[in-house]
């Protein structure tokens, strides 16, 4: 090898070994540089440690505390289960999930003691619907779809099928809810047992709306049969025929059967209206012996006459309990919704009108009225009376006028009735006619009352002006219902001064058919204070001898039917001496009403009837002309052209 070779030979060497040096130096550079970048990671790697080290530890016990809780919740969790358990068993209750995409629902609590079946998960919603009957099946689905379509809550009850097989009744709820992870649509609720709870309502609502003799729906009940009947006849277009059915002296029945044969008589009467159930929508017991029917819509007018009719003609030897025929007497009378009243007050008017009019022929039997213009219009008529008697009762518009009566052994006048007279009254009305409407309203009571008030006060002058004459005043039958008639004439009494003795309380017969026990404490009461008592029209109403015996009476009253015909019947003269001689041999004075004629007047005489009322006097006079009157020689000009009517 050559010396320049050599030298090349090193030149390279040393340039490699400088290059060497060179990358050496240039890696303990890059050497001590990743060296301290470790450092600093591994420095920033013991901080983030520690970091861990506490996010671990507070981690942990947050765990620790969360686990306890859970463990406290848990237990907790136990006994709210527990306890719900316990609810589930008293108050008898299964709980139900149904889930509606799957159609099947969930069963747990008391379903095995309740409904026979063991607690359950997917059970068809078709296997438990057949347990539910068969009348609650379409309300319990329709509960159901408007719980799932609209979020309406399930609050019915319903009757299913019990573990014995019999349908008890439950109370079920439930409510849209959304559970497990896919939030699945479910209806979530309860049963609950209120089989003997919903037996006392039915039990309670019965009596509340039937009768508990007859077992028909009461007023309550009928009226809102009526409203909903009402209802459809609006809507459809259609009329229907309403029947009030009233026993004829039914009171008679009472009196001379017993209160236990007229509870039959009501009871039977009620199984025939329910021999008619195919042609009646509705029947009830309103009040007493009044029964109203409600004919179905398909039923004429004319078909619902011919029915009562035929009612009527069934009812006439209705058969009580022990074999005894007893013939019923019936009034029924018909009306038409709307056409006679659109309202139930105004059918029940009406129909009551059509009755009233069949009562006042209830002397030819039992009778059947069709509601009709002519009775509208007296309907109409009454209530325009009525109305106006009222404004008068408030104001006092009334005045009084006086019937002479004579005694035949004193030749004189010895005492009057009052009659009742209402100067501003219509001059197309009758005395009577108002009379009538006041009985048939109530507001006799306060009107009686008025009259009384007056007669008192007249009384009162007759005596101040030493004129020594009774006054007699007619007492309604419903004033001694419904009022305490001795305070009242008592306090009349005291108000005027008057003596008691001069005062005369005439009640008719057919006062004792009402309330026989409290009527004679009454009339006792009055006759301890002096007031004197006569029985009215005797022989036209009930005329039981037996009453006359037992009550404080001074005089009898012979109806005027029996005087028209005394003078020229010898069958009147019959009956008016033996009323005479029965009468005094009772130790009753006589008074014979409504004497017309001179023979009328003979025979009388004859008779030793003790008192004449009409002939000389035969029209009523006012106040004025009355304390003119002494004796039969005076001739007494009448106040009224009006025929002598009966005191209120």
């Amino acid at each position: 090898m050559s010396e320049s070779d050599v030298e090349i030979e090193l030149s390279y060497l040393r340039k490699k070994l400088k290059r060497e040096k060179i990358a050496r130096m240039q890696a303990e550079v890059l050497l001590e540089n990743k060296s301290s970048e470790l450092f600093d990671i591994n420095k920033r790697l013991q901080e983030t440690n520690k970091q861990l080290d506490k996010i671990v530890a507070k981690r942990t016990r947050a765990l620790r505390a969360s686990a306890q809780r859970v463990e406290t919740t848990s237990g907790k969790l136990e006994t709210i289960v527990n306890r719900l358990n316990l609810v589930l068993d008293i108050a008898n209750a299964v709980t139900w999930l149904l889930d509606i995409r799957q159609g099947t629902i969930d069963l747990a609590g008391k379903c095995e003691s309740l409904l026979g079946i063991e607690p359950v998960k997917g059970m068809s919603i078709d296997d438990l619907m057949r347990r539910v009957h068969k009348n609650d099946r379409g309300s319990l689905n329709e509960a159901l779809e408007l719980a799932f379509h609209e979020g309406k809550a399930v609050n019915l009850r319903g009757r299913v099928m019990s573990r014995d097989g019999s349908y008890r009744w439950f109370q079920i709820n439930g409510e849209l809810t959304s559970l497990g992870t896919k939030r699945s649509l479910c209806i979530i609720g309860s049963c609950i047992e209120v089989h003997e709870q919903v037996v006392r309502e039915r039990e309670i609502w019965h009596a509340a709306n039937h009768d508990a003799l007859t077992q028909l729906p009461n007023r309550n009940y009928f009226e809102t049969q009526f409203t909903e009947l009402a209802g459809e006849s609006f809507s459809s277009g259609e009329s229907f025929t309403v029947a009030l059915i009233d026993i004829n002296d039914f009171t008679h029945i009472n009196e001379t059967y017993g209160h236990r044969v007229g509870d039959i008589v009501l009871h039977d009467l009620a199984n025939v209206l329910k021999s008619y159930s195919d042609s009646i929508a509705h029947i009830a017991r309103l009040s007493g012996d009044e029964y109203v029917m409600i004919f179905k819509q398909d039923i004429a007018t004319f078909s619902a006459h011919e029915l009562s009719q035929a009612l009527i003609d069934e009812c006439a030897t209705l058969s009580i309990k022990d074999g005894e025929r007893l013939g019923l007497s019936l009034t029924v009378g018909l009306a038409v919704f709307p056409k006679d009243g659109a309202t139930l007050d105004d059918l029940m008017q009406s129909v009551r009108s059509a009755v009233q009019v069949g009562k006042q022929k209830k002397h030819i039997g039992s009778n059947c009225v069709l509601y009709n213009d002519a009775i509208e219009r007296e309907r109409m008529r009454e209530k325009d009376i009525r109305l106006a008697l009222k404004s008068a009762i408030r104001t006092q518009s009334f005045d009084i006028a006086f019937q002479p009566i004579m005694c035949r052994e004193a030749q004189s006048f010895v005492g009057c009735e009052v009659l009742f007279r209402w100067p501003d009254m219509d001059p197309q009305w009758q005395i009577q006619d108002v009379i009538d409407v006041a009985e048939n309203s109530g507001l006799i009571l306060d009107l009686g009352e008025q009259v009384i008030d007056m007669a008192l006060a007249k009384i009162s002058c007759l005596a101040d002006m030493g004129i020594d004459k009774w006054v007699s005043v007619n007492i309604s039958p419903l004033q001694f219902q419904f009022r305490d008639v001795p305070q009242m004439i008592s306090s009349a009494i005291l108000k005027y001064n008057v003596d008691p003795e001069m005062l005369l309380i005439e009640v008719t017969e057919n006062i004792f058919l009402e309330n026989f026990t409290r009527v004679s404490a009454a009339l006792s009461q009055l006759s301890k204070m002096g007031v004197r008592i006569a029985i009215d029209d005797f022989g036209s109403g009930y005329s039981s001898l037996r009453y006359v015996q037992l009550l404080p009476i001074d005089k009898i009253k012979i109806d005027k039917v029996f005087i028209d015909h005394v003078g020229s019947s010898t069958e009147s003269q019959g009956i008016v001496e033996a009323v005479i001689n029965m009468s005094h041999s009772m130790g009753y004075k006589v008074v014979a009403e409504g004497v017309e004629t001179e023979a009328q007047l003979s025979v009388l005489n004859a008779m030793n009837c003790d008192y004449v009322q009409g002939y000389y006097y035969s029209k009523p006079v006012n106040f004025d002309q009355l304390i003119k009157l002494d004796d039969f020689s005076q001739t007494a000009p009448s106040v009224s052209e009006t025929p002598i009517e009966d005191a209120s």
